[in-house]
């Protein structure tokens, strides 16, 4: 039973999470709550008052709007009640969500092969379902609002607001539109603590094909009009480029040929390219000016180390447009999306708003009758590991975690390989923090822009390609990867309140890992940092030493020994072996065949290799099971090895607790001794 509880929990996460929470709650109430039903945030508020004989007893009430397909957690009155009185200024106070559903639905379980004592711990026995799918929402983002109604289906206004905004707007008026008005006129006058929301789950939706529904989405696809419709006033586009001719140049003649928006000048800041490559530019440059492709193109061109931040200065400071863009030379303009520059003017034209970043994909591979394109960037996610692309990797394709890929989002920080601002932004924020050369200048700009008070705009609707890293590589060298780490602490000494913090990434997510998917944050014992132990003696070092009988894949006579007597054959791989900071994670899994796995007793070995064999040299560290459905699916057919699907490996360690040396990986259980391979070699 163990087993299956354990395979379960790893198979419901969120359930797990669930059942972590504190539920302990104060029911006293203060104000008393108003409960309103509707069926749909386009519902007018007529419609929800319809069977209140005297709204005039809300006014010094809190109206709770309830969506009727679902369940108010039982703490939501308080929580709510709470929010007001500790927020003397909020007018509207709203919570995250999840669903009921079956074990199929929401985890793709089969609900006959769950034991009937598991299910019942975890199943909500009114309706015989299983809660799942959380939405956890961001804080106040007025741009989200506009774009859909993220606000969700358990939300509460202040009755004095409600009844006030009754009197401006009518009954008629839908409580979408309603809630917006109130958006409008925070923003206007700059006080964003009026909207507050609970990190915490306190409605549970009954209907969970509406998962997939933006409610009140303001869908606005690319029109097929020749030129923009609106004038926003010059755009300067500065593009730092070296030694990258035919990236330029494919660039440039994509952005001249399918951008729409015309007001516009290029700004090209070089670096230092060669004679002959400058020679090429330049050449470039007049087949551009004789085609009267743009307003006018500035070649700026001085020899320095590259630095991102500096390049785009230069830039900013000699450009005459209103608005900033900075483009990456690899970028390519997408011949069906015109308006993207119009779509991120939009928002740059806003005065709550401060950086607007695009969609971008990585380059097709190859072209195929139905494209799919993968996502690199949709925003930034400052995790507690650091910043992060959002939803990169993934391909573009239905709605992402409540349309983040296809909804526009406030966000903590877009990326520069294509962003846009107004220049006066620019200039009173301070530009580029040229101590970052590299990596996180832009992110460093755009925690600027949010401490003071402008909010960051991911614009879904423009969309580029972007061939990432092509001008400058990646950053894999261990040269880099220590100026990525020291760019990383600089970001956060001049911001330590944002360190581990995004007010657009709900706490209740991942942290710890990159986390493309939106996973709930619950951590497994797999997912912890483990402590180094020693074996205690040195007899317990020789039971398994080397000379008497220490299982190693090399070893022939070993190999043919366990094929004779059908005993014990271990299966062992180590997959990866990753170093992040000073700690180590080794993945990998262990199975023996023919037999049980269920009750295993498995911990890891890591054998410093020295000529005396020394058994203080040996550390021991307790595997935790991991669900590997990669390796239960090795077995399928097999009937004698059995309960294979916690056979994984991740193990988490500081290396500082460990001597420095070359170690060998091994795993030890009770049943099958030591086994290593000689291949699976790690260096402290």
């Amino acid at each position: 039973m163990h087993y299956e509880q354990e395979l379960f929990a790893q198979r419901t996460p969120y359930l797990q999470w669930l059942k972590k929470q504190n539920t302990e709650f104060d029911e006293t109430c203060g104000k008393q709550i108003h409960r309103l039903p509707f069926c749909s945030c386009m519902d007018s508020i007529g419609r929800t008052l319809k069977n209140v004989q005297n709204i005039n007893v809300m006014n010094d009430e809190i109206c709770m709007f309830v969506n009727c397909q679902g369940v108010v957690r039982q703490e939501a009155g308080y929580l709510i009640t709470k929010a007001f009185s500790e927020y003397p200024d909020a007018v509207l106070v709203y919570a995250d969500e999840d669903y009921f559903g079956t074990l199929k639905d929401l985890y793709g379980l089969d609900d006959a092969c769950v034991p009937k004592e598991i299910k019942e711990e975890f199943e909500d026995h009114d309706r015989g379902f299983f809660r799942g799918d959380p939405w956890f929402k961001p804080e106040y983002s007025p741009d989200t609002l506009d774009s859909f109604f993220y606000i969700g289906n358990l939300f509460a206004i202040k009755g004095s607001v409600l009844l006030d905004g009754i009197r401006m707007y009518g009954m008629e008026i839908s409580l979408c539109d309603f809630v917006r008005k109130l958006s409008h006129r925070l923003v206007k006058d700059r006080k964003y603590n009026g909207f507050v929301h609970i990190p915490r789950v306190l409605y549970t939706n009954n209907a969970l094909e509406t998962k997939y529904v933006l409610a009140g989405w303001v869908h606005n696809p690319q029109t097929t009009v020749e030129k923009s419709e609106t004038d926003y006033g010059l755009v300067s586009i500065i593009i730092p480029s070296k030694d990258n001719v035919a990236v330029l140049r494919r660039c440039l003649e994509t952005l001249t040929a399918y951008t729409k928006y015309a007001n516009y000048e290029l700004v090209i800041v070089d670096n230092g390219s060669s004679e002959d490559n400058k020679m090429c530019i330049t050449h470039l440059i007049k087949e551009l000016e004789a085609q009267k492709k743009a307003c006018a193109i500035q070649y700026h061109y001085t020899k320095m180390d590259f630095n991102f931040s500096k390049m785009c200065n230069i830039g900013a400071s000699s450009a005459n447009g209103q608005y900033l863009l900075f483009l990456n030379d690899d970028i390519e303009i997408m011949e069906n999306n015109g308006n993207w520059l119009d779509e991120m003017l939009k928002y740059a034209a806003k005065e709550h708003v401060g950086a607007v970043g695009a969609k971008l994909y990585y380059p097709q591979e190859q072209q195929t009758a139905h494209i799919l394109h993968k996502i690199q960037h949709v925003g930034i996610t400052n995790m507690a590991i650091g910043p992060a692309h959002k939803l990169g990797g993934l391909v573009d394709q239905g709605n992402l975690y409540h349309g983040h890929n296809l909804a526009d989002y406030d966000m903590l920080a877009v990326t520069a390989a294509c962003m846009l601002m107004k220049k006066s932004v620019f200039e009173e924020t301070g530009g580029f923090d040229e101590e970052l050369a590299i990596a996180y200048n832009d992110v460093e700009l755009c925690f600027r822009l949010y401490e003071a008070g402008l909010f960051q705009v991911q614009a879904n609707r423009a969309v580029l390609i972007h061939h990432e890293s092509l001008s400058r590589g990646q950053d894999t060298s261990p040269e880099k990867q220590k100026r990525l780490a020291g760019e990383k602490r600089r970001l956060y000494e001049k911001h330590p309140a944002l360190e581990g913090n995004d007010p657009f990434y709900s706490p209740n997510l991942v942290q710890w890992k990159k986390d493309v998917k939106y996973s709930v944050g619950y951590l497994y014992d797999f997912e912890r940092k483990v402590e180094p132990i020693r074996p205690e003696t040195a007899s317990m070092f020789k039971k398994f030493d080397f000379a008497n009988g220490i299982r190693t894949k090399s070893r022939l006579l070993g190999k043919l020994y366990d094929r004779l007597v059908g005993n014990n054959l271990p299966m062992f791989q180590i997959d990866s072996v990753e170093e992040s900071g000073t700690l180590i994670v080794i993945k990998g899994w262990f199975v023996l065949q023919r037999q049980e796995n269920a009750d295993l007793h498995r911990r890891l070995w890591l054998i410093r290799i020295t000529r005396d064999q020394d058994y203080r040299s040996v550390y021991e560290f307790p595997i935790s099971p991991q669900l590997r459905s990669d390796v239960e699916g090795l077995f399928v057919g097999d009937e004698k090895t059995k309960n294979t699907a916690l056979a994984g490996i991740q193990l988490i360690f500081d290396k500082n607790e460990l001597m420095k040396g070359t170690y060998q990986i091994g795993v030890v259980t009770d049943r099958s001794g030591l086994v290593c391979d000689e291949a699976n070699v790690i260096e402290i």
